[in-house]
């Protein structure tokens, strides 16, 4: 099995002085979803931008789906950013373990509403709520994130909600955004209704290595790399071969990437350091050993030596050769060649 290891959070003084050392402003990989920093390429603007008309078009359903990790939540808050700038009113329901009745007052919650005891009487306050915002203009949109679990009473009741008109539109919009176990839910029977008004299905797919490459390049350079921080080719298909092109592995591995390129002078990623981090995260064969305790304890010294402005250049020097000394004990090697073994190969993509 591969070590597992928990990494410092990114906020704490540990993960602070080794960003400083490698003159980030900020992790380029955090673990919880950055809409502010969007990674664009056509295909995702394209299906932004139809997602946008279907709803601001007032056209019903909008179904998004991919993996774990494939970076939804960023794409559905987007998404929600953009039909809110264009005047839309939202609301946004992520705990969906809410169900039936409980889902309907969280929606109402949301849309700045107080909901009662009686779902019949929620439902006809929503009705009306809807209805003063359609003659004023105003589109309503409601975002479920990790749709996959609600149940097929709550995925009814949503169908119901489409239900409510004006004459002539309908008055509420909803995006549904989960797993690929959200469509088999919605090739049920009892659910064809529903999965009748999707009009737009958006499917996000893994990175493929081209654009890994100016993913990561991209994340760097957010972060204030000024070129410092580079992947070599080998190391671009170590990570590309352990991530399967899903964001959320890469973030995961390259973050502990950031603690090995100090043991290299020119902070050169390279693929024994990607396996090794690879494994810390647990997409790999098991490294020797673990990575971020004793990385946390050297960076402390880079922290500390930071208050005295007297000895900071010479104790930062030293703290900076202990730790590329640890690292190297540890086996993250600059330069290593790419390992060839049968149990690397066996691992290959993902």
């Amino acid at each position: 099995m591969s070590a597992r290891i928990a990494a410092p959070k990114h906020g704490d003084a540990a993960t602070r002085a080794v960003l400083a050392a490698l003159g980030l402003s900020h992790s380029p990989f955090p673990p919880t979803p950055d809409a502010n920093h969007y990674f664009e390429t056509p295909g995702l603007e394209r299906d932004l931008t139809e997602a946008q008309h279907c709803l601001l078009a007032r056209k019903g359903f909008v179904l998004l789906t991919g993996e774990v990790g494939q970076g939804k939540t960023t794409f559905l808050r987007r998404l929600l950013r953009a039909v809110e700038a264009d005047g839309a009113r939202s609301s946004l329901i992520f705990n969906t373990f809410l169900q039936g009745p409980d889902l309907l007052a969280a929606v109402l919650r949301d849309f700045g509403l107080r909901p009662g005891r009686d779902a019949a009487g929620n439902i006809a306050q929503l009705n009306r709520f809807l209805l003063t915002c359609w003659r004023a203009g105003t589109t309503c949109v409601l975002f479920i994130d990790d749709a996959q679990n609600l149940d097929a009473g709550s995925l009814e009741l949503l169908r119901l909600l489409t239900n409510l008109e004006s004459g002539q539109e309908k008055l509420l919009q909803i995006v549904l955004a989960g797993q690929p176990e959200l469509e088999d839910a919605l090739r049920a029977h009892g659910l064809r209704q529903l999965a009748s008004r999707i009009v737009k299905h958006v499917r996000l797919s893994p990175l493929d290595p081209p654009a890994l490459a100016r993913y990561v390049d991209f994340r760097l350079a957010c972060a204030g790399d000024d070129g410092r921080v580079r992947l070599d080719a080998a190391a671009l298909d170590a990570l590309y071969r352990h991530s399967a092109g899903n964001p959320r592995r890469v973030h995961l591995i390259m973050d502990r990437c950031l603690y090995g390129v100090i043991a290299s002078g020119d902070a050169a990623v390279g693929a024994g350091l990607v396996r090794r981090a690879a494994a810390e995260a647990g997409f790999a064969p098991a490294a020797v050993g673990t990575l971020l305790p004793r990385v946390s304890r050297l960076a402390g010294r880079l922290r500390a030596a930071s208050r005295s402005a007297r000895f900071r250049r010479l104790a930062l020097a030293g703290a900076a050769v202990a730790l590329a000394g640890s690292l190297v004990a540890l086996g993250f090697a600059p330069a290593e060649r790419p390992a060839t073994d049968e149990t690397e190969l066996a691992h290959g993509r993902g």
